[in-house]
């Protein structure tokens, strides 16, 4: 058997073993009131119904590639993985397929599925917390964001930046990724683009500094940290070892990302 065979088989093998165990509620989406035992599709007379239908579409979701439950090509394209799926089984089943590292494969997929499943719910019920928290007073906190935004983007381009400034900027970052191992070439090969984005950037991060220099910024940092540490219980022990700090989040809009090596 084919490599390409033997990993849809133990591909499609997954999708069966997890399906069996997957407590779900009826799809939401069914807005055509189809019974989950509703037989759609038969394969050398076994038979696919909705409900195995809807549990790959979450599967795919959730595992595999982002499908949208909205499109009909997509989701018609999920029932056609399920009838090869099968097709391949029964193939495997009639060549008496068998394989003694699939049970420590199968083994290992699945506890890398539950882990995964676990950071997608928590991701959701996070989105979702965001969501409420929002859709009941989000205009004003909104205007002043675009706001923002609509100054600072007048602005940011006015200010001055020289060639000398976008050298220094440039040798800074290099260090920066070359202390991380990446390759950078030197500022003389640059090319125009790469070179607006440096501008874009320094102009951005000039008139923020401008800005915060005028003006009086007070920081509970006991409070802010104790929150931050909440997050990422390892933190201390990163910052004791001198990792890098996140990037900083500005009001300013959003400035290019810095250049990539070419």
């Amino acid at each position: 058997m084919s490599s390409r065979l033997k990993y849809s088989v133990y591909a499609a093998a997954l999708v069966l073993c997890f399906c069996a165990g997957w407590a779900c509620d009826k799809f939401t989406g069914n807005k055509a009131g189809i019974s989950d035992s509703q037989v759609v599709a038969t394969v050398d007379g076994n038979k696919i119904t909705f409900g195995d239908w809807m549990k790959q579409l979450d599967l795919l979701r959730v595992f595999d590639t982002p499908v949208d439950p909205e499109n009909t090509q997509q989701v018609k394209a999920v029932l056609e993985t399920l009838i090869n799926q099968e097709l391949i089984i029964q193939a495997a089943q009639k060549a008496n397929y068998s394989d003694p590292n699939f049970d420590e494969y199968l083994k290992n997929k699945l506890i890398q599925a539950d882990i995964r499943v676990k950071e997608q719910k928590e991701k959701l019920e996070q989105d979702i917390a965001a969501v409420k928290r929002v859709e009941n007073d989000y205009k004003d906190a909104y205007k002043k964001v675009l706001l923002a935004r609509g100054f600072a983007s007048a602005q940011v381009e006015k200010v001055p930046v020289s060639e000398a400034d976008m050298q220094k900027w440039y040798t800074q970052y290099s260090a920066q990724a070359s202390a991380q191992g990446q390759k950078m070439r030197p500022y003389s090969s640059l090319d125009s683009s790469i070179k607006k984005e440096i501008k874009q950037n320094i102009q951005a991060e000039k008139f923020l500094d401008q800005l915060q220099a005028s003006g009086t910024i007070v920081r509970n940092d006991d409070v802010i940290k104790k929150y931050l540490d909440s997050l990422s219980p390892s933190q201390d022990v990163l910052d004791a070892k001198g990792s890098s700090p996140a990037p900083a989040v500005s009001a300013a809009p959003a400035a290019p990302s810095a250049p990539k090596k070419k």
